[in-house]
């Protein structure tokens, strides 16, 4: 085994230990908990998710855990970050002004309750407990382990989102869509860690994924907003039809744009791709170092 893929384990391990300190900073508090603010720290977490995930095969279980408290985290922030994001899928929709009147009233009205809500949370216990979990990280044995474990785990997320994929482009159902992108994030911040083995490559498969997963999170936005229209009392029932049938034809040109990528970037089958990434690792431009730094996946959301 090369020095270089015995080293990848460790720059990999610090990258994650950096996200989810970078979490604990973030995380809001309360009367602070603007759209950006929740948007930063739910890209993080995100960040923290993926790279957790490479380490199920070499650690097992304390991956999982960490994985699991990682989207917990996360799930405490969701519903503030729909609510923030639905007012400009609206205006971008441009539909009836009555509908748009009403839900945007109701989205302010459980925003205000959603922000409410946020200052019952301990926000120093939210940030101790992630830097609990990044110590915990740090004592995880990579010191030893070659980047095998590492490239099981990006053939497993390349081969679920491929799966996912086409399952979806049967189905043409928003929520396994929603689960396509879900393993899309996870692929690109495992390959963002990746980087220094071919910048140039992985940054431009990290930009076609992030393509990608734009189209994707466009089509789940607006799922979200019929979503939302179908369950509010306050929207007369032919306005609330009306919305989902101009979100249905909106989403349409989405879900092509997102099937044309799709196909694109999962045209390999998952041997051939984990054998492409770990000709990178063998043979890297720039060796990996034991301190990383957090996945350039910044304008990543």
């Amino acid at each position: 085994m090369t020095a270089s893929r015995r080293s990848w384990p460790l720059h990999c391990r610090a990258a994650l230990v950096e996200a989810i300190l970078a979490a604990a900073d973030q995380f809001p508090h309360p009367g602070q908990d603007e759209a950006d603010r929740i948007h930063d720290v739910r890209r993080t977490l995100k960040a923290a998710a993926g790279l957790s995930r490479l380490f199920t095969p070499l650690v097992g279980a304390p991956a999982y855990e960490a994985l699991k408290a990682l989207n917990a985290t996360r799930r405490s922030v969701g519903r503030a970050r729909d609510l923030d994001i639905l007012p400009g899928v609206l205006a971008r929709l441009n539909g009836p002004t009555e509908a748009q009147e009403i839900l945007l009233r109701v989205i302010a009205e459980q925003r205000e309750a959603e922000r409410r809500a946020h200052q019952e949370i301990d926000v120093g216990g939210v940030s101790a407990e992630l830097r609990a979990l990044a110590r915990s990280v740090e004592g995880w044995d990579a010191e030893t382990a070659g980047a095998e474990p590492l490239l099981l785990a990006v053939r497993r997320t390349y081969r679920t989102a491929r799966r996912l994929g086409h399952q979806a482009q049967a189905s043409r159902n928003a929520g396994d869509m929603h689960a396509v992108r879900a393993r899309v994030v996870d692929l690109s911040y495992q390959l963002s860690a990746f980087e220094p083995a071919w910048p140039a490559m992985i940054q431009a498969m990290c930009r076609e994924l992030q393509r990608l997963r734009k189209a994707l999170g466009d089509h789940n936005d607006l799922a979200v907003l019929a979503e939302f229209a179908r369950s509010r009392p306050e929207l007369p029932r032919a306005e609330a039809e009306g919305l989902i049938a101009l979100i249905a034809h909106r989403s349409r040109p989405l879900e092509r744009r997102a099937n044309e990528q799709f196909s694109r970037l999962f045209v390999e089958r998952p041997g051939a791709f984990e054998r492409r990434i770990a000709a990178y690792l063998e043979r890297p431009q720039h060796k990996p170092g034991a301190h990383a730094r957090r996945p350039s996946s910044r304008s990543q959301g």
